[in-house]
């Protein structure tokens, strides 16, 4: 799976969750990373009044739990996909570079365990960006193709 097919789907399940509302935007790119009508930019809101842009994703919205109400339940008959720590890291300065976004909000299904998924999100934290490449892998698109 190519990152943008997985960009795609976890800014996707995102959407579901009611911290922040939506866009709406029409700001495009020619079908890359940037194209900020396509994925999961949101609004918020600082202390002093400012809107903020967000890039809203799910770390993975695989999930071992069965929520009723969870459209990631694990139940649900859904596409699956889950970020390394890396690529949400090389995403996300991305957007950041092209002033699209000011901040990320990551959430996650819970992949194995509660402990195990903050460990993966820890691990994101953590990523010097200027360090970060994403190298062709065997099936899957260079991510430096889509910028």
């Amino acid at each position: 799976m190519t990152l943008q097919e997985k960009l795609a789907i976890l800014a996707d399940s995102a959407k579901y969750d009611a911290s922040c509302s939506s866009s709406g935007s029409t700001r495009k790119n020619t079908g890359g990373l940037g194209n900020a009508a396509k994925y999961g930019i949101c609004h918020s809101f600082s202390k002093d009044g400012r809107c903020i842009s967000l890039l809203k994703i799910l770390f993975s919205n695989c999930c071992c739990y069965n929520c009723k109400y969870c459209i990631n339940r694990s139940s649900n008959q859904i596409q699956r996909a889950t970020f390394t720590p890396e690529e949400i890291c090389y995403i996300t300065m991305n957007f950041y570079r092209r002033n699209y976004i000011e901040g990320l909000f990551l959430s996650s299904g819970i992949i194995k365990n509660p402990d195990y998924t903050m460990e993966k999100i820890s691990n994101t934290k953590v990523i010097d960006p200027t360090f970060v490449s994403i190298k062709k892998k065997k099936n899957a698109t260079s991510i430096t193709n889509m910028l």
